[in-house]
């Protein structure tokens, strides 16, 4: 299993790198057989989607950083790969990312020693938040080493 950090070509992933300062412009999660789990909005697709591959609607060009999470347990991995597939369907978070965008910050203040999964709205993801709630879902914390 890895984590997927885009770093999009598309005017839209020049906008996002634009208002967030960062070159990563989408994140989701490849599982083991190839497929991919990401909150994606698009025309023909708004929310949690499951696709066969990594390129799946991405802008020809797009870099692809792959992180291996080797600290997730086999039993971690399963529950997570699990939690993934029960939140596809679920809208794109869109007013959370404009808000994100607008103001350069998240809405709910990150503080490590704090922080839970239940901050998040299960209702609707957008795609980092995906994959950090899944991965604190687990109690995998993806985070714990960088101090606050």
């Amino acid at each position: 299993m890895r984590l997927l950090q885009y770093e999009g070509i598309s005017n839209l992933s020049r906008a996002t790198r634009f208002f967030t300062w960062s070159r990563t412009t989408h994140t989701a999660i490849e599982f083991d057989d190839g497929r991919v789990c990401e909150a994606w909005k698009c025309p023909e697709q708004d929310g949690v989607r499951i696709v066969s591959s990594l390129h799946a609607q991405h802008t020809p060009g797009t870099i692809v950083k792959a992180y291996h999470l080797p600290e997730l347990s086999a039993m971690q991995a399963e529950d997570f790969i699990s939690w993934l597939i029960g939140q596809e369907g679920k809208p794109y978070a869109f007013w959370g990312g404009i808000t994100r965008f607008l103001t350069r910050r998240d809405p709910q203040p990150y503080n490590p020693q704090t922080f839970r999964i239940e901050d998040y709205d299960p209702k609707n993801w957008f795609c980092s938040c995906l994959a950090f709630a899944g991965l604190m879902h687990v109690d995998f914390k993806l985070l714990d080493r960088i101090p606050p």
